[in-house]
């Protein structure tokens, strides 16, 4: 049996929430690490391939529901699509969730960043 179909907001608030997650453990991670240039590193890494890859794959899939035509399916309604065309109905959600669920952390991840970056030699935030 068919479940309701998926809608935008709903489909991006799971991967906001998600992405929540995520952010909170790239936190956790940059305080794991003493290393004061690792921690930099790890910081800005995570928010420029995070900005990259989160935003190409929100594009692809943004894009993929706008050809699905409002026939937007679930993952577990894979097995009941009639053609290689209905497959995008299925992939445009995947891909929206999984670039908001990778842009989210940017933000945390670039504040962190310019925090440590600036912050004096020797304190906690620097590193040990």
């Amino acid at each position: 049996m068919l479940e309701p179909r998926l809608r935008l907001g709903g489909v991006m608030a799971r991967g906001a929430a998600y992405g929540v997650g995520a952010a909170v453990c790239v936190v956790a991670a940059a305080f794991v690490v003493r290393d004061h240039g690792v921690r930099v590193d790890l910081l800005e890494a995570t928010t420029y391939l995070g900005l990259l890859t989160g935003a190409v794959l929100l594009a692809a899939g943004l894009f993929f529901w706008a050809c699905s035509a409002g026939e937007i399916l679930r993952w577990r309604d894979f097995l009941t699509t009639t053609g290689p065309h209905e497959v995008v109905s299925v992939v445009g959600p995947s891909l929206v969730r999984a670039g908001v669920f990778l842009l989210v952390p940017v933000p945390f991840a670039f504040g962190l960043g310019r925090l440590v970056t600036s912050a004096e030699y020797g304190s906690w935030l620097w590193g040990g």
